[in-house]
């Protein structure tokens, strides 16, 4: 539960939990909404902004490390699956962009085929999206197609 801080006396009193769960699932939306959309889309390279440090390529990385961390921080909330509430809408929304997003990533003809062999760092972002698979198995694996089951076992095993 968060605390508050009282202007006047320097007191701390607790939070709304809502506003408190309100406002992570903002920061969530913030961060999932561009790399799962773009991803889902099949635009995630051409319009993700790459960060690097002087004399580093992480062209080829990015875009797995993005979807890997993400989904494994998204995976537990996901996986509480979907109810009548605003917010369990919301997680039905993310688990089907997020299977979409995952669909993209794995399928060898999409401009978003995501690097899971060059260099060593895609090892460490497999694990994270592979970690993600097995927090949340009913919100993100079971509801993939066939097809995109085969690519994604495929992509993780060649990494």
């Amino acid at each position: 539960m968060a605390m508050a801080a009282s202007p006047a006396s320097g007191e701390h009193r607790a939070a709304p939990v809502s506003a408190d769960r309100d406002y992570w699932i903002g920061v969530m939306r913030r961060l999932a909404d561009p790399v799962l959309t773009n991803l889902a889309n099949g635009t995630l390279k051409a319009r993700m902004p790459v960060e690097e440090a002087a004399g580093a390529n992480r062209t080829t990385v990015t875009h797995l490390e993005a979807l890997g961390r993400l989904l494994a921080g998204m995976a537990p909330w996901l996986e509480l699956g979907a109810d009548a509430t605003p917010e369990g809408q919301a997680r039905a929304n993310y688990a089907t962009l997020a299977r979409r997003a995952i669909a993209q990533a794995v399928d060898s003809a999409s401009p978003d085929f995501l690097n899971f062999t060059r260099d060593r760092q895609p090892l460490v972002d497999a694990a994270f999206l592979g970690q993600a698979l097995l927090r949340a198995p009913r919100a993100l694996r079971d509801g993939l197609d066939e097809r995109t089951k085969r690519n994604l076992i495929a992509a993780l095993e060649s990494t």
